[in-house]
């Protein structure tokens, strides 16, 4: 399969707008984190948060000179920016107010990267990434470091959505050291285990230290490994590294893994950091030899580029060859972007021309009718005035040449009209084509508009806003709709270039063509590259946003009848999801997705977007859905027995299927082996499809057919719910007084009424006598909510 059908990339329009309108000189920083762009011109930043495109923050701060790097807190409270070697200013937005901060704890001592707290019981506020060692910094009326952890650093990784930090240093050659900032550790004990890169672990009986002169004096080349771009300026050249390793520390579903590759190799190796231990994955990944390679990480999914032999492999961790890819090396491609035009109120333009133009159709479908009903009479004037002549010449013999003239003024007067008619025709029919001609080209120029961001004007009401801090909502407006707005797919994709930098994430920013791209996933066509469909069913639900491809998938398979065990393997899946997020809730009533990426679905989500979608669709076999509702029942009261989970309505849709395929002795086994669970409204379906009288009073004769023994079953299940009142109810209205009397004895406080006596009585199965000293008797014993007058009018 093709690798363009599922994945793509596409610009992010706005962006690119935003950064190519501001100057030259202007710097883009972007904190993968908390996913948001910073743009710097001059003293001014601006802030756009990747998924809320609509809204930029506006940030003046007190410096106009050089930044190195870049970061910003989260709610925007803080900008960290970086002026030199060990020069680090914070920035207040809420007390207008600057602070600074020096690294010295030795000469040359050197910032390599900073990052902004989470959740770390507010010990700190930010930590410094230097090549001494890791300061952590606590903000209050000045900045003033809190711990100091000491140690030799000459490239880190950090992760920031688990706060992980890798570091290594070219003393220790391919030796890493971990710190797990979220663990949220009393007296700042957050250093993790350290451990050896595969290449450059130490062999048996070897102690690392011997091994460290041993490796200066072999062919083992020294590990050098660049650190990630975070936090850095984007908008500058950046020196290729020459080495054949790569370190890269990614998040996906939702652990933190360290990705080491060696071009020489070809391999990619997977450490799951942890702070009790580091465990080096199964996940090897293969990649032609000899290459350098980017990673991205697209919705938990792997794919690794070379800017080489301008291609692309993706890879899924989870699936069960994970070393397979999913489809073969291929470039990937540009997506087509479709402008947002307002698709409703072109067609509501649409409908109106479209109205208008039907209108003129009509009148001149009308002027035609009217014009050929002017002709006919005409003609049938002429008829009978020639017919009139005829009996006047007839009876009183006028002379032949009169009536011929009193003919020819006929014709004539006939023939004008009818040229008259022809020509007010043709006129009315050309000004309707001149119309349409005119309603088709607003129609073709309105649907070449789209709406689009006015950057230009945001641009300008920013520059005529005094506040250091302020929020700005962008405002849209009409484009035409050109050749240059749509990107053709077979044109040579612009991921591949030099000056392209992977994020680690689903973002590319070229920073020579000043171009933000971002990847795209086209769910539908992901189930074709795995290689059956419970594993394709389980490839969509670690996606995100995937139930519509999810429930799509499933009704393909269903319409397509596939075997009932593939089925019960994806209910299975389902369900064990489900179990595991009862786990993980803490309080929360639903939760969505699993934090190792798997998506829930609930059963209501699958009884409306599957089985009832299934049972609405005439292409279904009913008596396959059958199967498949009873092996997802089974299943369910199989795994979730233990919790309180209705599937009323999946059942109830069930039971309608099989009272309407007359597969009524099925239902029979599966109420009595328990399969299907009791409920009121089942109980009272059982009792209704039991007689002709019952079926008839629902309006459903023509729907059903009788089944007696349902009534029993009705019956059976009211009592086994212990709901005397309607059971005795029922057992009145059909004339069960026997059955009826039985419960009264039994079962305290519970009475008859009325009105289902009176239906009833004409079904007894007792004499008039009995059953009236049986209502007088109950009624002593206050068995009844009537009286013993009205029992006599019985």
């Amino acid at each position: 399969m093709s690798l363009a059908q599922f994945i793509q990339y596409s610009q992010l329009s706005f962006l690119n707008e935003f950064w190519n309108t501001l100057r030259p000189e202007a710097q883009l920083f972007y904190d993968r984190g908390n996913e948001i762009f910073i743009f710097r011109e001059l003293n001014q930043i601006f802030v756009i948060y990747k998924h809320q495109l609509n809204k930029v923050v506006r940030i003046k701060i007190p410096y106009n000179g050089l930044i190195i790097s870049m970061n910003i807190q989260q709610d925007c409270s803080y900008v960290a920016y970086q002026t030199s070697e060990n020069q680090l200013y914070l920035f207040s937005t809420r007390a207008n107010r600057q602070f600074f901060y020096t690294v010295q704890s030795e000469k040359n001592s050197q910032i390599i990267q900073f990052e902004w707290a989470k959740g770390s019981l507010g010990m700190y506020d930010i930590l410094v990434i230097e090549n001494h060692g890791i300061h952590l910094l606590k903000i209050d009326d000045q900045v003033r470091k809190v711990k100091f952890f000491q140690q030799k650093i000459t490239w880190c990784w950090y992760e920031p959505k688990n706060e992980v930090l890798a570091t290594c240093s070219n003393s220790n050659n391919g030796l890493i050291s971990t710190y797990f900032f979220k663990e949220k550790k009393k007296d700042f004990k957050y250093r993790g285990p350290d451990f050896h890169l595969d290449d450059f672990e130490p062999k048996e009986g070897t102690s690392a230290f011997a091994s460290l002169f041993k490796s200066k004096k072999s062919d083992v080349q020294q590990f050098v490994a660049p650190t990630d771009k975070k936090n850095k300026d984007l908008c500058q050249d950046e020196l290729i590294s020459d080495s054949i390793y790569r370190v890269y520390l990614i998040h996906i579903y939702g652990k933190s893994l360290l990705a080491y590759s060696n071009s020489y190799s070809g391999k990619l190796l997977f450490y799951q950091l942890q702070f009790e231990k580091i465990n080096k994955q199964k996940y090897l990944l293969n990649f032609p030899s000899d290459i350098t390679i980017n990673m991205s990480v697209v919705d938990n999914l792997i794919v690794l580029s070379t800017f080489n032999e301008k291609i692309s492999i993706v890879f899924d961790v989870k699936k069960q060859r994970s070393d397979s890819p999913l489809g073969p090396p291929q470039s990937i491609l540009q997506q087509q972007e479709i402008s947002t035009i307002k698709v409703k109120e072109v067609q509501k333009k649409q409908g109106v021309n479209q109205h208008q133009i039907n209108k003129d159709t009509q009148s001149n479908d009308s002027i035609q009718k009217d014009s050929n009903k002017s002709l006919d009479d005409l003609q049938n004037d002429q008829d009978s005035n020639i017919q009139g002549l005829n009996q006047e010449k007839q009876q009183h013999e006028i002379d032949p040449k009169i009536i011929q003239e009193q003919l020819g003024t006929k014709q004539e007067i006939a023939q004008q009209q009818q040229y008259s008619d022809e020509t007010e025709q043709q006129n009315l029919s050309k000004q309707a084509q001149n119309t349409q001609i005119q309603q088709n080209e607003e129609i073709q120029q309105f649907s070449n508009l789209y709406f689009t961001s006015d950057v230009q004007t945001l641009i300008q009401e920013i520059k005529q806003a005094d506040d250091y801090f302020s929020t700005f909502l962008v405002k849209m407006k009409w484009s035409t709709l050109t050749q240059n707005n749509l990107s053709q797919q077979n044109e040579q994709s612009r991921i591949y270039e030099q000056s392209c930098n992977y994020q680690e994430d689903d973002l590319i920013i070229n920073y020579k063509e000043k171009q933000i791209y971002q990847f795209t996933l086209h769910l539908k066509h992901l189930p074709n590259t795995f290689d059956d469909e419970p594993e394709a069913f389980c490839g969509l639900l670690r996606r995100n946003n995937c139930k519509n491809a999810v429930f799509e998938f499933l009704i393909q398979m269903a319409l397509n009848n596939k075997p009932i065990s593939v089925f019960s393997t994806i209910f299975k899946h389902i369900f064990e999801i489900l179990l595991r997020s009862f786990q993980e809730r803490n309080g929360v009533a639903h939760i969505e997705k699993l934090q190792n990426g798997y998506t829930v679905l609930h059963p209501l989500d699958i009884k409306i977007y599957f089985f009832q979608a299934l049972s609405e669709d005439e292409n279904m076999n009913k008596l396959f859905l059958i199967e498949i509702l009873i092996e997802f029942i089974r299943q369910f009261q199989e795994m979730l027995k233990d919790y309180k989970i209705a599937i009323t309505e999946i059942q109830n849709l069930l039971v309608k299927l099989l009272i309407k395929t007359h597969r009524y002795t099925h239902l029979h086994f599966l109420i009595q082996y328990q399969v299907l669970t009791d409920n009121v409204d089942f109980a009272k379906l059982l009792i209704d499809i039991s007689s002709k009288e019952s079926l008839a009073s629902k309006n459903l004769q023509n729907k059903f057919q009788p089944y007696e023994p349902a009534f029993q079953l009705g019956i059976d299940m009211f009592f086994r719910l212990s709901k005397y009142e309607e059971l005795l109810e029922y057992l009145l209205k059909f004339g069960k007084f026997h059955d009826a009397a039985f419960l009264l004895k039994k079962t305290p406080n519970i009475r008859m009424r009325l009105p289902p006596i009176q239906e009833g009585i004409r079904n007894s199965d007792c004499q008039r006598e009995d059953l009236l000293a049986f209502l007088e008797d109950a009624y002593k014993k206050q068995k009844t909510y009537f009286s013993v007058a009205e029992v006599k009018t019985l």
